[in-house]
């Protein structure tokens, strides 16, 4: 009994911090706590008026626990409207993430229009080009037929100064004009000459013609030029947008972090957690005891890393491992060993920003959490598994082996999808199992700190720190 009155007595004094209950003005003898305890966790007297009275007992028992449980209060609220502010922020950043990506996609479809009218006038260019080359051709062979024909008519002509004039003509067109006042000229040479005429007319229009095209293709090319500056410009703009997203992301990930620590001070603060901890010891230590795993068990099979150890992938603290997985997964039990505290109750589907999990007893934010004491190659571990699916987290107390399953994966508190976030803490030596485990005060981070204290990340291992000290999940699991 004494068990589930720690379990409750801690999820029931945190939820009395936010809740106002009505006057009762007959309350009844809580002084069986444990009879309270039982009779309050049944679904069918949860909300009874008598168990909101048991739960404001407990939570007016201990004034010291009050006044902290005011003061972690005021934090989360602190805590909660930053992270309030940066979803706003993150919301506003990714509608204009979005404009952008429309206007980017808007003057690539200009670019790519300019590009095929481009093409086209170059097309354009080239046949009229072909065109002009063409009348040039037919310009000089009847040049060449008239130029034969004078020399044949020289003999009959005989006047001399004639001919001199012809041969000193300005151009072609000075020479028809010429040519088609001589009498020594045939009709048939003069069709000749009108044909000749009309050719340099056309061959005239179609230079007209290609100059155009070249002007309207130098306008394009222009305006494609401008487009791609402006394309150029929204990506920066775009650029902008996304690391705002991303620093807005990390602010948020750190309060939420800060949340989970102030969360946990309320936890160590719980007396009720070492009585049941003292029974498990006892029933431990009566039953054998715990013996050491020869090697560490994978903790979600078939996952992938998601997010490693201490840092999100674009930046921002993160204690831990994520264990990607479809949600379901079995989790396992990473060593023999038992478990030292259980939070459920959260909803399976968090979001980023969803503080659930302190009001069951775990850290805030981390869904539905199991808390395990390893004994694992002689040494002694905490193994710290977040964001279980709802109802699956595996009770207070319980011994378990390892390769047990001990829950599974979910996305509950502040997730963004199905995962199992793991942390793992060295104790020391295996041989203190049972004294741990009988005067551990409660705190989620076994003495090794919280994101911002010692080097930023809490008393890491491979920092140089002793037991109690982080370890990177990473050197045991790989990834």
């Amino acid at each position: 009994m004494k068990k589930a009155f720690g379990k409750v007595l801690m999820a029931l004094v945190l939820l009395t911090g936010t809740c106002a209950f009505s006057p009762v003005h007959a309350e009844p003898d809580f002084s069986d706590t444990e009879y309270w305890s039982s009779y309050c966790t049944q679904d069918e007297y949860n909300n009874s008026s008598a168990c909101d009275a048991y739960r404001e007992h407990l939570s007016s028992s201990s004034s010291s626990l009050a006044q902290s449980l005011k003061d972690i209060e005021a934090k989360k609220a602190e805590y909660e409207a930053d992270i309030a502010a940066y979803k706003d922020q993150i919301a506003g950043y990714q509608k204009q993430i979005e404009t952008k990506k429309a206007a980017i996609a808007q003057v690539q479809a200009t670019i790519d229009s300019l590009q095929n009218d481009i093409d086209n006038k170059q097309v354009e260019i080239n046949n009229k080009q072909d065109e002009i080359d063409k009348t040039q051709a037919d310009i000089d062979k009847l040049t060449n037929k008239i130029l034969t024909r004078m020399e044949e008519q020289q003999s009959s002509l005989r006047v001399n100064k004639y001919l001199d004039l012809l041969m000193g003509a300005s151009s072609m067109s000075d020479l028809l004009r010429i040519v088609s006042g001589l009498r020594a000229i045939t009709e048939s040479d003069q069709a000749t000459n009108e044909e000749l005429v009309a050719l340099e007319d056309t061959q005239k229009k179609q230079k007209e013609e290609l100059e155009q095209a070249k002007q309207e293709l130098i306008a394009s090319q222009d305006e494609q030029k401008a487009a791609k500056e402006k394309l150029v410009s929204e990506q920066q703009d775009l650029l902008v947008a996304q690391a705002e997203v991303q620093a807005a992301e990390e602010a948020a990930q750190q309060q939420a972090a800060l949340l989970e620590a102030a969360g946990a001070q309320v936890s160590s603060q719980i007396s009720a957690i070492k009585d049941t901890l003292n029974d498990v010891a006892k029933r431990i230590i009566n039953s054998g005891g715990i013996s050491s795993s020869a090697g560490w068990t994978y903790p979600v099979p078939g996952a992938r890393r998601s997010a490693g150890t201490w840092t999100y992938p674009n930046g921002g603290t993160h204690l831990g491992y994520d264990f990607a997985a479809p949600i379901g997964t079995s989790i396992y039990a990473v060593g023999n060993g038992v478990v030292i505290n259980s939070a459920n109750g959260c909803d399976t589907y968090g979001y980023l920003g969803n503080l659930c999990g302190y009001q069951y007893g775990g850290s805030t934010g981390g869904g539905n959490q199991v808390y395990l004491l390893t004994a694992i190659n002689g040494n002694l571990y905490a193994v710290k598994y977040l964001h279980m699916k709802y109802g699956t987290p595996i009770a207070t107390g319980t011994k378990v082996s390892a390769g047990q399953k001990i829950g599974e994966v979910g996305t509950s508190g502040n997730s963004s999808g199905g995962h199992c976030h793991i942390e793992i803490f060295f104790l020391g030596t295996a041989d203190n199992f049972g004294n741990y485990l009988s005067s551990w005060d409660g705190d989620l981070a076994f003495g090794a700190g919280w994101a911002g204290s010692y080097d930023g990340y809490g008393r890491r291992c491979d920092a140089g720190y002793g037991a109690p000290c982080r370890i990177r999940p990473e050197s045991i699991f790989g990834g």
